[in-house]
């Protein structure tokens, strides 16, 4: 019997005498009788059926017929295509099945009927035995490859809502600090207890001074001018207006085109290039192109440095004006314009320049199912050549590009957002554009050229392969969507292990370099650095739910886990920090990586707090089996022990580097003060010691807050003491205030 083989194919492959007489359809077939000589058949040449025939005299060999009923032959249409040997092997027990198969022997011709009705039952019967075996060994092997428990992971610690007034409310998915925070009971309790020192509880409350400022000068900020947005000039002259010198738009422009036209492909860098060219030399242009350029502009002065984009700066764009009138312009669009080609792109560049001041990932993720019900509505999920001549060669490919920028932003989104996407896997034919260089295609081309190979660097190569890994990434984001419903863990560490195959594919076609050109071992970081970390956050969101619940779990995904929250904290590690662009580097992957290294720092502290607090006997340092459970403390030890990057001391230093990053980057739109102050108490109290020795690091990491955040906000001691405090109230209170006031109101109205 074949090991865990269905018996669909079991009827074909199995040892069984009956089996390689019977035929796979189940019916037994009378042969055909043989009219050709023996020596012909087994050299299949053609005979004369004389006795002797031809072929026979010419050879000098013996010529010799098969006698009636004898078996020469097991094919089914008997032909003379099979020789004895090849017959004789196999069939190796024919001759034992079959007792009366000597030549000449009698009654044969009437014993043929009953002989393959007998035949025809065995082998039905045996098929069932079989089946069953089969069905009974193969439920066997599936369970004992599986752990013995359901996944289990508590709701507290992969969701959660907020339910204000009993009307209002927000879910919170994995990735949110509300639901992290659940993790660390300790410091929890230490957050919220109403019993804290004096001390501890005046640094707090400066804390949420300084957090109260922080959030008016955000909210300031993001706010539009108004001279540009009310104004009754033309909007087109309006854009034109907010436009920064041609230096600066060629910087951002290169920005833009280095750091987000890779995955996210938008433009024809070719065709977008020549009008932009035009542009400047006064040649009238389509109204899409100041939209465009824009938002392009837009995203590249955030990826600038720190704290670009935020102000009015008159060497730069001021990104809420700027978003705001390209918003405009969108909703003055009507009837045939919303189906433009550039329209679609026009939605996109400008759902990308938003999301740079706007760090609420939940309204893109609902602006994001417009475009793509959008794109839909226009065909874009169909592939083009479903259409036949309709779409010419270079419209085609285009339009294949804008759909799978959709697609990556359709499924990031999702992610951060712990929500369904809003394309399936099945909705859509559209395939993956090719390896080309945008300067390889034009619109008059006739013929798409051949794709290039994946580790040849072209325009389009980061997208093309991060096509290749859309499939498994849809399927993530369905299992940690249904993670209640899951059986066993044997989907997640399928899903796992195909990603993992995917970080060595991405060594394997950008291998980290070492050169004199800065500028090329830049670009071939950041390349390396988009591919790994576009299915990086995927494995993150998939192992999550697990790893850090309370529950045993394969060692696979303890290990997997915590490795990528490192490695992912670890990018910048291959660069020269005293490098000329370091910093804007280091600007860039704080600004990209925001919510993941946050992530990635509550996890290594949960890690740290299981290793510490687990068993005093240490655990082994190989890994045992990808499906073998351990208890949660000792899954922990061993992935922390399992290699040197997984080090205790390596992963103390790297929180701490994160705390300090966070503070530096206190005054930043999207750093939420809160974030810090929670990421700092969850530091401290998993490292360990006595509660004084806790007590005495947080308020050193609490201190370390208080300086950045009265720096941010230009303030000191005595100026934080003089500020207001901010009393949250809630919508009872509030209520019952409101009719205490109106009923004073009205006693003094009767009185005067």
């Amino acid at each position: 019997m074949e090991n865990e083989k269905s018996p669909t194919s079991s009827t074909t492959t199995t040892k069984s005498p009956v089996y390689s007489f019977v035929a796979p359809s189940r019916s037994v077939k009378r042969p055909r009788p043989v009219k050709s000589c023996l020596e012909c058949r087994k050299r299949k040449l053609r005979c004369d059926r004389g006795s002797p025939c031809s072929q026979c005299q010419k050879a000098q060999r013996s010529c010799r017929y098969a006698a009636e009923g004898e078996v020469v032959s097991l094919s089914d249409d008997g032909s003379d295509a099979e020789t004895p040997e090849r017959t004789v092997k196999r069939n190796r027990s024919a001759v034992s099945v079959l007792p009366n198969s000597q030549e000449g022997a009698p009654g044969q011709k009437s014993a043929d009927a009953g002989y393959a009705a007998v035949l025809e039952e065995h082998a039905a019967r045996l098929e069932r035995l079989e089946h069953q075996m089969l069905s009974r060994t193969s439920s066997i092997a599936e369970s004992s490859s599986a752990p013995a428990q359901r996944p289990t992971a508590s709701s507290l610690t992969i969701r959660g809502l907020t339910v204000k007034g009993g009307l209002r409310s927000r879910f919170f998915g994995q990735m949110s600090t509300r639901v992290l925070v659940n993790l660390f009971d300790e410091a929890k309790d230490f957050m919220f207890s109403r019993n804290k020192s004096a001390d501890i509880r005046e640094m707090f409350l400066n804390i949420q001074k300084i957090h109260k400022a922080l959030q008016d000068e955000h909210r300031k900020s993001i706010a539009p001018i108004t001279v540009f947005v009310d104004s009754m000039t033309p909007i087109q002259k309006r854009m034109a207006d907010v436009l920064p010198s041609k230096a600066v738009c060629d910087t951002l422009l290169n920005i833009y085109l280095s750091g987000s036209e890779t995955i996210y492909r938008v433009l024809h860098i070719t065709s977008f290039m020549r009008q932009y060219n035009q542009y400047w030399e006064g040649k009238p242009q389509p109204d899409t192109f100041l939209p465009q350029l824009l938002s392009i502009l837009c995203v590249g002065y955030r990826y600038l440095g720190a704290g670009k984009g935020q102000y009015p700066d008159r060497e730069g764009i001021h990104i809420p004006t700027a978003s705001s009138l390209v918003r405009t312009w969108l909703d003055s669009l009507r009837g045939k314009q919303l189906v433009e080609f550039s329209t679609l792109q026009t939605e996109i560049l400008q759902l990308m320049a938003q999301r740079m001041i706007n760090p609420q990932n939940q309204e893109s993720w609902t602006h994001l199912g417009l475009i793509v019900r959008m794109a839909m509505t226009m065909g874009f999920h169909r592939d083009p050549s479903e259409f036949g001549q309709k779409i010419s060669p270079f419209w085609a490919e285009q339009r294949r590009k804008l759909w799978y920028t959709i697609l990556e932003l359709d499924v990031h989104m999702s992610m951060q957002c712990n929500l369904p996407c809003c394309i399936r896997e099945g909705d859509f034919t559209c395939q993956p554009p090719r390896n080309l260089d945008d300067a390889d295609i034009h619109p008059n081309i006739d013929q798409l050229p051949p794709a290039k190979p994946i580790d040849q660097d072209t325009d389009s190569r980061v997208q093309v392969f991060a096509a290749s890994t859309l499939s498994m990434r849809f399927r993530v984001v369905d299992v940690i969507n249904r993670t209640d419903s899951l059986q066993d863990y044997q989907q997640v560490l399928e899903l796992g292990r195909e990603l993992e195959r995917v970080f060595e594919d991405v060594r394997y076609i950008v291998p980290p370099t070492h050169s004199n050109d800065m500028q090329e071992v830049r670009r071939r970081w950041m390349t390396r650095v988009v591919l790994d970390m576009h299915c990086r956050r995927p494995l993150l969101a998939l192992y999550r739910p697990f790893a850090l619940s309370d529950s045993d779990v394969p060692q696979q995904i303890m290990t997997g886990y915590l490795r990528s929250s490192m490695v992912l904290l670890s990018y910048l590690d291959e660069l020269d920090p005293s490098s000329p662009d370091y910093h804007h580097i280091w600007h860039m992957h704080q600004l990209v990586l925001k919510q993941e290294i946050l992530q990635a720092a509550f996890s290594i502290c949960y890690y740290m707090k299981q290793s510490i607090h687990g068993p005093g006997s240490p655990a082994p340092s190989t890994l045992d089996s990808i499906i073998k459970s351990e208890s949660a403390e000792e899954s922990c030890t061993i992935a922390s022990e399992s290699s040197v990057l997984l080090s205790l001391p390596r992963l103390k230093n790297i929180v701490q580097k994160v705390l300090d990053t966070m503070n530096k980057r206190i005054r930043e739109i999207g750093t939420d003060l809160r974030d810090v102050v929670s990421l700092t108490v969850v530091f401290n109290t998993s490292l360990g010691g006595t509660p004084e020795q806790k007590r005495e690091a947080i308020k050193l990491g609490l201190q370390a807050i208080l300086d950045a955040g009265m720096q941010a906000i230009h303030a000191n001691q005595e100026n934080i003491a003089s500020m207001p405090v901010r009393i949250p109230l809630n919508h009872t209170f509030h209520d019952r205030l409101f009719t205490l006031y109106r009923r004073l109101y009205h006693r003094l109205c009767q009185y005067s």
